[in-house]
């Protein structure tokens, strides 16, 4: 996209939930390893939504061999679900194995230990993501069917049309400018549909740009729309223009990881009329939410067959319907971002996040899994030895975004809003966006309800010639049993533990 200075990656949307499962082979199933298959399942690494798919390798150890794992795009009506990933595990002897080491974990203590699990992640906006060309790697790409994902985007392209119309059609937005309009230039296009009377449609990449044009052409709007090539903030609108309407569909899984914030700053000092008023700008204002998680194969799988570190702090990409991933408390904001006032936002978001592990979550979260499980052939007590132990663990810190197209006080109004996930609780919902989830232990730290996790959070959104990064630390104060040594839970000898 051409608005700033990174384009959108296939890797930061996509739908499709592909998942990587590496069985840990043990005892009976060593006598017939050769005919075992250790690639099972499937690894949820997306990109941008349902459909944004970026093709993510993952370098990951299985018995000392190094294998490759990339996931797939999700076409618009399936994919690779969590369902077929347990359908394929459930019919081989080694998945049962595997769900019945896990110990399920105690209901009661008399006394209540407090272990202290230390967590962190890092990682750069581009981590994981299809880049542009050789020399733009720091820039977010996008193929066909990432745009296409975006287009078909059902809570999400309609609503951009609907309030473009009511900005355009009562006639205070005569002019507009997209950024990063795409190959199919539909924001564009709709304007000019709308009856704006000049359109600026700027687009990074050389080959999408093209396409733009060509399409426009057919569309018979050529003499409306200028498609200008470039990233926008190395470009000037011709005579120096101003327009009463952007249009900045740049927004990442964490919102700000396209370099949105860079982008409309310098699009509020040189390319709006209006830049302090919220009705100048599509969407008018964007945030990130984020929730401790769970993920059922981080408990399934883990050494020595199976090392979450060779990720190496890139992180996991879920399609927001995959029911593997559950959040155990609410969500809170972590970026909030005002178009109209972005001059004020600051390069670096720093905030601490307290959590407390819901035990209606951890439940209801327990109830869906079995069933999920059990759904597909998995034994009811290894289901609910699996759920158990997912459901009271926690995997690492979960993202996701959410466009308020038209600002308003009340933001939890029925209004201009697209959730990628279920407002305000988190839940699963089809998106194109996807969630966004780095791994913060090697192994999944054991939890009680009423635990707390507490997590510092320190995203730099980057300038124009950096991708952003993203650092999020913190403790797990847990009181729950550490997992014997040698299944999936080991607890260091750095663990700070206090009775209470």
């Amino acid at each position: 996209m051409g608005s700033r200075k990174r384009s959108r990656s296939m890797g930061s949307s996509l739908s499709s939930v592909s998942f990587v499962a590496v069985l840990v082979v043990m005892m009976m199933i060593m006598m017939v390893l050769s005919s075992v298959d250790y690639t099972v399942g499937a690894f949820v690494v997306v990109s941008r939504g349902t459909a944004h798919a970026r093709q993510t390798h993952h370098r990951l150890l299985l018995s000392n061999n190094e294998i490759d794992t990339c996931d797939n795009t999700e076409n618009a009506s399936a994919g690779l679900s969590r369902r077929s990933a347990w359908m394929a595990a459930a019919k081989s002897a080694s998945a049962a194995l595997v769900a019945l080491s896990i110990d399920p974990l105690p209901s009661s203590a008399a006394d209540l230990v407090v272990t202290k699990y230390p967590i962190s992640a890092t990682w750069k906006a581009v981590d994981g993501l299809n880049t542009m060309e050789e020399d733009k790697k720091n820039f977010v790409g996008f193929d066909a069917a990432s745009y296409q994902a975006m287009i078909s985007d059902q809570s999400r392209t309609p609503l951009f049309y609907k309030v473009m119309a009511d900005r355009i059609q009562k006639g205070t937005a005569k002019t507009v400018l997209d950024l990063g309009t795409g190959p199919f230039a539909i924001f564009a296009i709709k304007a000019a549909e709308l009856g704006a009377e000049k359109v600026y449609a700027i687009e990074a990449s050389p080959a999408a740009a093209q396409l733009a044009r060509e399409t426009i052409q057919k569309k018979g709007f050529a003499d409306v729309i200028t498609v200008l090539e470039g990233f926008s903030t190395d470009l000037e609108l011709p005579n120096n223009d101003k327009v009463d309407l952007v249009i900045a569909e740049i927004i990442g899984s964490v919102a700000s990881e396209e370099g949105v914030v860079a982008t409309i700053v310098d699009a509020h000092k040189r390319f709006a009329k209006n830049p302090a008023l919220d009705e100048s700008w599509i969407p008018s204002r964007v945030q990130t939410y984020a929730a401790p998680a769970s993920y059922t194969l981080h408990n399934l799988f883990g050494p020595p067959g199976f090392d979450w570190n060779k990720l190496e702090g890139e992180p996991v990409r879920f399609n927001c319907r995959d029911m593997g991933l559950q959040l155990f408390a609410d969500p809170q904001i972590v970026e909030d971002i005002r178009f109209a006032d972005i001059l004020k936002y600051p390069a670096s978001n720093q905030k601490t996040l307290v959590y407390t592990a819901n035990e209606d979550r951890i439940k209801a979260n327990q109830d869906m899994l079995v069933t999920e499980l059990q759904a597909n052939k998995l034994g009811k007590a290894q289901a609910i030895r699996a759920a158990e132990a997912t459901a009271a663990s926690f995997t690492g810190m979960a993202f996701w975004p959410r466009l308020i197209l038209e600002n308003n006080d009340d933001v939890n109004a029925n209004a201009a809003i697209i959730n990628s996930r279920k407002f305000p609780k988190g839940g699963h919902q089809k998106s194109h966006w996807q969630t966004v989830v780095p791994i913060m232990n090697d192994r999944p730290v054991p939890l009680r309800s009423g635990d707390s996790i507490s997590v510092n959070i320190n995203f730099s959104v980057g300038d124009l010639q950096t991708p952003a990064s993203y650092k999020v630390d913190g403790t797990v104060a847990s009181t729950a049993e550490a997992r014997p040594d040698g299944d999936l839970m080991k607890r260091p000898q750095s663990y700070n533990t206090t009775i209470i």
